[in-house]
């Protein structure tokens, strides 16, 4: 986490590189931060699916299909004056 000095919202122009610059202590805490970060986000993956939930999905899909299909009939349908 940044300190008081350097908030994150505060852009790194030269000034504040500067002052950065001065404190390797602190380049040194935010890259050890940034790789345990990146190693943890390594380490996700996908959570497996259940049979219910995949079922659940492939039925949403469907009816998404469905309903596409009904509202193109009713917009042929209106056009033509049924």
């Amino acid at each position: 986490m940044l300190s008081k000095d350097f908030p994150e919202t505060e852009p790194l122009d030269k000034l504040n590189m500067s002052r950065l610059a001065q404190q390797p202590e602190k380049i040194r805490e935010l890259l050890k931060e940034h790789a345990e970060s990146e190693e943890k986000t390594k380490a996700l993956t996908l959570r497996k699916l259940g049979p219910g939930l995949k079922m659940t999905i492939w039925l949403l899909r469907i009816y998404v299909i469905f309903m596409a299909v009904v509202v193109v009939i009713n917009v042929v349908q209106t056009v033509h004056g049924s």
